[in-house]
């Protein structure tokens, strides 16, 4: 049985992942977000809502992208990392898959489309995000960075769809 907290932090998350996709920011193009909330990519990039989901997968291993080439990828991570996107934010679609399992909150940037989602993970379960963003025209260089809370451990996989 689902621990109704956990299902309303989890719903939460979701719904500061779909405004942030939707492009709720208080900058507009070509004005830069506020550090803190989240922030909507430029106008250069439309995204697909985040899904989020419950999984049995392992953030012993980084999620799988057979669709594409992987451009950052880590597994089994504590704390905060932030990873170079080989080849910059390119043209085409970028995606971000997300695993985590602890208690706290998980936050990615994406950059420098000014992208970040925060994300609401769970003790003893692996919780999963994916978000992707289509770019119209390439940035580079680009970086993801992640932060999370003290007792999360987390797997990610950036890739660039062909």
């Amino acid at each position: 049985m689902r621990n109704p907290s956990v299902a309303a932090r989890t719903a939460a998350a979701a719904m500061v992942v779909l405004f942030a996709a939707a492009g709720c920011s208080s900058g507009g193009p070509g004005h830069a977000a506020p550090a803190r909330g989240t922030s909507s990519p430029p106008a250069s990039a439309t995204t697909r809502p985040a899904s989020v989901t419950r999984t049995s997968d392992s953030v012993t291993k980084a999620p799988a992208f057979p669709d594409g080439e992987v451009v950052a990828q880590a597994a089994n991570v504590t704390g905060g990392r932030e990873m170079e996107i080989k080849g910059g934010v390119g043209s085409g679609t970028l995606s971000v898959q997300v695993l985590c399992e602890g208690k706290g909150e998980l936050t990615v940037a994406v950059e420098p489309l000014g992208a970040n989602f925060p994300f609401a993970c769970t003790a003893g379960e692996v919780n999963s995000i994916d978000n992707e963003f289509n770019m119209k025209r390439p940035h580079t260089p680009g970086t993801v960075r992640v932060t999370a809370s003290a007792g999360v451990r987390w797997a990610i996989t950036v890739g660039r769809q062909s």
